[in-house]
């Protein structure tokens, strides 16, 4: 018979993997060459998975190049995600299979790159010059730039390998897609196989249709609810799984994730455009709870509902849609599939939004790119686009 004593150690261990688990920063990330998409534009994009569900975006002033980024709410030391003036994007996700026993700086290191990088080479060049440090990051990171290089480095403490989403034998599909595992890990504490796997699959459907764009990922990828227990379409789900309540849907191991707290699409430029053309699409919320908006470094600031003193009115509104989607606190990982489709729709109605957002800003697009923009311009734009979805009654 086990001691107390025993029983408690063990109740004890659970409990911190459960908390570690919990804080792990575990991510669905790709890549995506111009060669391969509807407009020759690179693609990056990022499912930010975290305990951290306050997110803002923030603006900052750079070494070298401005640059704006998602952050947690009044942590302006690190960012999840972000484009500077140069046209260049990072973003990453958790490898704890990479070589090395120091990890967490990442969010620091994207910072770092975001204020000194000006392309993909500028960034492997930074990877070179931290391999002796070391760098303390178990990840995989993954950019784009104005120059049509597009590329995931999988990158340990004082090592780092490249993919280029360029390279017909590294990636025959013009893309790369990872969760949070390496091709270069040790494969011990591979997390994601299923994201991994699906977002692929998403990915190069797109791909052989001639259908890769940013409003894709956006609508296709970013919210899929399909996992490795279920596939819940045609929506509204009208049975009970895995002891759930009947027309819910279990969103742990999905793409959209019910720990899914921002997302991001960055829309490179085509060779010879403005750089500061490049646009960062930015869901400041679990994907199914929220909708995109494009906003432009160059700006020279956020609006304030994104980077507020008491935190993102937007993220805020996403949150309590979120609620209503995920009622049953005995089931907080159950959406409540009548609230996606029909009519008593909150994503359905958010995508409608978004979608008149993605045209509206493409119009602009066209326009800013046969001349020069008034920047002030685009900072009005941005702060339409956001009233848009405040305005919005679900």
């Amino acid at each position: 018979m086990k001691s107390r004593h025993s029983i408690a150690l063990q109740i004890l261990l659970i409990a911190f993997l459960s908390v570690s688990a919990l804080a792990r920063e575990t991510c669905t990330v790709g890549v995506v060459s111009g060669s391969v998409t509807i407009d020759g534009r690179p693609l990056l994009w990022k499912n930010r998975d975290s305990s951290h569900k306050d997110n803002e975006v923030a603006f900052f002033r750079g070494p070298r190049y401005d640059f704006i980024g998602v952050i947690n709410t009044n942590d302006t030391t690190q960012v999840w995600m972000g484009i500077n003036t140069a046209g260049f994007a990072i973003m990453n996700s958790e490898s704890l299979d990479q070589p090395g026993d120091s990890v967490d700086t990442e969010g620091f290191f994207m910072k770092k790159a975001l204020g000194l990088c000006g392309s993909v080479s500028d960034f492997q060049a930074m990877l070179d010059s931290t391999n002796q440090s070391p760098r303390g990051t178990r990840s995989n990171f993954g950019c784009i730039d104005a120059f049509g290089q597009a590329a995931i480095f999988e990158t340990g403490n004082s090592t780092y390998e490249k993919f280029d989403a360029n390279d017909p034998v590294q990636a025959p599909d013009g893309f790369v897609v990872r969760a949070n595992f390496s091709m270069t890990g040790k494969g011990k504490q591979a997390y994601g196989t299923w994201r991994y796997h699906r977002a692929y699959e998403l990915f190069k459907k797109a791909i052989d249709r001639n259908q890769m764009s940013h409003a894709y990922i956006l609508q296709k990828v970013a919210r899929d609810l399909v996992s490795d227990e279920l596939n819940p379409y045609p929506l509204p789900y009208k049975e009970s799984y895995d002891g759930g309540p009947v027309g819910f849907i279990k969103t742990r191991n999905s793409i959209n994730r019910y720990r899914t707290v921002s997302c991001a699409v960055f829309r490179g430029v085509q060779k010879g455009e403005p750089l500061y053309l490049a646009t960062m699409w930015i869901i400041l919320g679990e994907p199914i709870a929220g909708a995109a908006i494009p906003l432009w470094p160059i700006v020279g600031r956020v609006p304030a509902e994104l980077d507020g003193e008491k935190g993102s009115v937007l993220n805020q509104f996403f949150q309590d849609l979120k609620k209503r989607l995920y009622p049953d606190e005995d089931f907080p990982w159950y959406a409540d599939s009548e609230l996606l489709v029909g009519p008593r729709a909150i994503t359905s109605g958010l995508i409608e939004i978004e979608q008149q957002i993605l045209l509206d800003t493409e119009r602009k697009l066209i326009r800013w790119r046969r001349g020069q923009p008034n920047f002030k311009e685009f900072y009005d734009f941005e702060e339409k686009m956001i009233s848009r979805i405040l305005r919005a009654r679900f």
